[in-house]
């Protein structure tokens, strides 16, 4: 029966979208005259939509369950509404683009209730008897973890229970694992060893692998392509990592459920309709100075999405979504506590002393001679003469999280102040990419900078800081919030280009940098770019007056130059006296006297060592593959020679940026783009401008982790930097180009990009997020259905 719904329901769903879409391509041409059976067809059409939308709704709310086709009901229901909703909001306002939506919302849904799914549709072709076989009679006999009340067989532990099926003598298709699961445990293994008719006196072992994961009913199915009739099967099932699982029994032959991937759904779907919105709409040819309304909605919805992005991960993670529980913090971390306990005590060290056998230690920072002694300490603390203190920046600390502890009592989560952060810094990034076309290139297409906008939202590099919301993070994310918003008052202030700089905000833009150092002090080098920057202002600061004559230009640069410097004089003077106060010089931060991977204190620099670094994050290639994790990179250490820290068992590890934003690859293009300007000054200021703070400072902090290590959270200090560049020099190109054919093929690049980078980029920042691997098993269910969007037939 379920099999004729599903049909039928396919049938009609498909039906009744390409009624809509004949429709709409109807309205508009307008030539088609409209028959009393077409009209009525049309009506039937919408009726049936209606009633599709009510069926995916009731399948979504767990009304109805339609068994093995559970989620293409929601899915051919949702494709025929929203096929409705597209034609009749075209009859109001036509838009050529509906037909492309229609199209791409009826090949996604076509696509993922057959091929996508093809493993349910086994059964179709063939005549396959279907048995099960409880616990009880297929365990061993001998096996004491039976519970007979309830008929299930507990495996826990490292043990494997083994189920043996005898006298068989029929086809197997696939082999269905009933299990339930422990509170603890989220997947299983299971082998199987198999007798056909080509081979019936031993087993083949290992004919077939599969991992059950928790919430995820097609992974307990295991697909066997045997040959002719099976005499005996063995299945062994195992808990994953040593947990503990309820076995009811084991079925043959039973039909596999679909596995809907609203992600790949989603997909198919947008890079459908972006194709044909970049290569063949006007408007999205249009500059963004005469579409700034589509633009900007445009960039309201994606950085929206970002956003939700964002909250999603951070609560999925957390599995608690209570915000009122997540903020009563009785406890924090280095930065939310120890430092808030220490500030509000009037001490720059930490309450938390060392003890007298650790003050009296003689290689404290020795991480092996620590550890071998057992002497008691803080890990990744800073110890410096007989005292605790820290190294991070204590901006967030003083603007958040002690007026949170002053007025609740409660310390911040670091969940929260990671997403609070990024959240900012979203917004912030999305703020700024808007000046930069606005300032700088006008003239931009709108489908390319809507293109580049989503790519620089996919790899700013924040992401890898919400997939892992600790007080590492707090400080990256914390940096990214206050320096695009700093680098977006830049610009709107006119630093750069060839208006006069507006005081309000350049001052703005002062306080902001001087803050980015105080959260996270690798910035300083963008915050000394960006005071450079305002000072080659001045001679603009002065302006002329209607007339033509110049006016008091003294009192204007004067001006100018308070509001410049004077919040960043102010800002660093504090950070001075921070670092004196610690360490008796106003140029150290402490981070040498880290208790850490390394002695800072001796090490030695190799220029090897840093292009271990520059590899990985800006070179190494990604490497595809259909198992999971289907989208990695192997991080390369160059044979240096050397003691090079990676931290991949806390935060994994991602492309270059060169791999994950292809736009970058514009940077090979950069000495044509200096020869189209004209004029030394236009090109050295174009060449100072771009190549400091997107190219220089980026592989300048990427060169300097040769002594801490790589993590892959410090994407977020130089990914969108360095792409602003890529952005310039493609954005400056493209505005010379008067062949049509040349302009259509940046179109259709950009294109590529975005989809490249939501793939690759995103792939790679989900599997940071949610993992599963040899350092974090956390996530099997995670890791089932990324894999499954890649290997649909498994």
């Amino acid at each position: 029966m379920e099999t004729f719904l599903f049909i039928l329901m396919f049938a009609v769903s498909v039906a009744v979208t390409a009624v809509f879409l004949q429709e709409t391509k109807s309205d508009l041409t307008g030539k088609e005259p409209v028959s009393k059976r077409l009209a009525a067809i049309r009506r039937m059409s919408l009726c049936a939509a209606v009633l599709l939308a009510f069926i995916a709704a009731a399948e979504f709310l767990h009304i109805i369950n339609m068994g093995a086709y559970s989620g293409a009901f929601m899915v051919l229901g949702c494709a025929a509404g929203i096929s409705a909703l597209v034609c009749t909001m075209n009859k109001k306002r036509r838009y050529h683009s509906a037909v492309w939506l229609i199209k791409a919302v009826l090949i996604a849904a076509v696509l993922e209730t057959t091929l996508f799914n093809i493993p349910t549709f086994r059964m179709w072709f063939g005549s396959y008897k279907s048995v099960y076989f409880s616990a009880d009679e297929c365990a061993d006999s001998k096996d004491t973890n039976f519970h007979a009340d309830t008929g299930e067989l507990a495996v826990r532990g490292d043990r494997t229970s083994v189920f043996t099926l005898e006298n068989i003598n029929f086809e197997v298709a696939d082999v269905f694992v009933d299990l339930d699961f422990d509170t603890q445990t989220k997947a299983a293994d299971v082998s199987i060893d198999a007798m056909d008719e080509t081979c019936g006196v031993d087993y083949r072992p290992v004919i077939a692998e599969g991992r059950p994961v928790i919430k995820r009913p097609h992974s307990q199915y295991v697909q066997l392509h045997l040959s002719g009739d099976v005499s005996k099967l063995k299945v062994s099932v195992s808990p994953f990592n040593s947990g503990a699982i309820l076995v009811k029994g084991i079925g043959l032959n039973h039909q596999i459920p679909m596995d809907i991937s609203w992600a790949r759904l989603l997909l198919i779907i947008f890079g459908i309709v972006f194709w044909q919105l970049m290569m063949n709409s006007r408007s999205m040819q249009q500059s963004i100075s005469k579409n700034k309304r589509i633009f900007r909605i445009a960039a309201v919805l994606i950085t929206d999405a970002a956003c939700l992005a964002a909250v999603v991960t951070t609560f999925v993670k957390l599995d608690n979504y209570s915000i009122i529980d997540i903020m009563k913090r009785t406890s924090g971390n280095q930065m939310t506590q120890e430092l808030v306990d220490a500030f509000e005590a009037g001490s720059t060290s930490l309450l938390k002393k060392p003890s007298e056998k650790f003050n009296e230690f003689e290689t404290p920072y020795t991480g092996d001679a620590r550890d071998s002694s057992g002497i008691e300490y803080q890990w990744d603390h800073v110890y410096y003469d007989g005292q605790y203190y820290s190294y991070y920046g204590i901006a967030p600390v003083v603007l958040v999280f002690m007026p949170y502890h002053k007025l609740t009592g409660y310390y911040f989560p670091d969940s929260m102040a990671v997403l609070l952060f990024a959240l900012i810094g979203i917004i912030g990034l999305t703020k700024l990419y808007r000046e930069f076309l606005k300032k700088l290139f006008p003239k931009t297409p709108t489908g390319i900078a809507i293109a580049g906008l989503i790519i620089i939202q996919v790899v700013s590099g924040i992401w890898f800081s919400i997939g892992r919301p600790m007080f590492y993070e707090i400080a990256m994310s914390a940096g990214f919030a206050t320096l695009t918003w700093a680098v977006y008052f830049m610009l709107s202030a006119n630093i750069i280009g060839g208006e006069r700089p507006v005081l309000s905000r350049t001052a703005v833009s002062s306080l902001l940098f001087a803050i980015a150092v105080l959260c996270r002090p690798t910035l300083v080098l963008y915050c000394i770019t960006a005071g450079a920057f305002m000072l080659l202002a001045v001679p603009r600061a002065a302006g002329t007056n209607k007339k033509g004559k110049k006016p008091e230009a003294g009192s204007r640069k004067f001006n100018y130059l308070l509001c410049a410097l004077l919040p960043m004089v102010c800002i660093g003077c504090v950070q001075m006296w921070y670092n004196y106060d610690r360490f008796g010089s106003p140029f150290e931060f402490g981070i040498q006297y880290s208790l850490t991977i390394n002695d800072f204190t001796r090490t030695q620099f190799h220029p090897r060592l840093s292009l271990v670094p520059i590899y990985n994050y800006m070179f190494n290639p990604p490497v595809f593959s259909m198992t999971y994790p289907n989208i990695s990179t192997e991080f390369q250490f160059l044979n240096a020679g050397g003691f090079f820290y990676a931290d991949l068992a806390s935060t994994r590890n991602t492309s270059g940026l060169f791999f994950l934003a292809l736009p970058m690859f514009a940077y090979f293009l950069s000495y044509r783009a200096l020869k189209q300007l004209r004029g030394r000054r236009k090109k050295l200021l174009t060449a100072v401008y771009i190549g400091v703070p997107c190219l220089l400072i980026p592989f300048g902090i990427i060169a300097s982790v040769w002594e801490s290590g790589y993590a892959v959270r410090y994407m977020v200090d130089f990914a969108w930097q360095s792409l602003l560049g890529a952005f310039a020099i493609i954005f400056f190109l493209y505005d010379r180009l008067a062949d049509k054919t040349k302009k259509r093929l940046v179109f259709g690049f950009m294109w590529f990009a975005t989809m490249w980078a939501l793939i690759v980029g995103g792939v790679q920042a989900f599997n940071q997020m949610f993992r599963f691997d040899a350092f974090d098993l956390g996530y099997p269910e995670m890791a089932y259905s990324v894999q499954r969007i890649f290997a649909f037939w498994s």
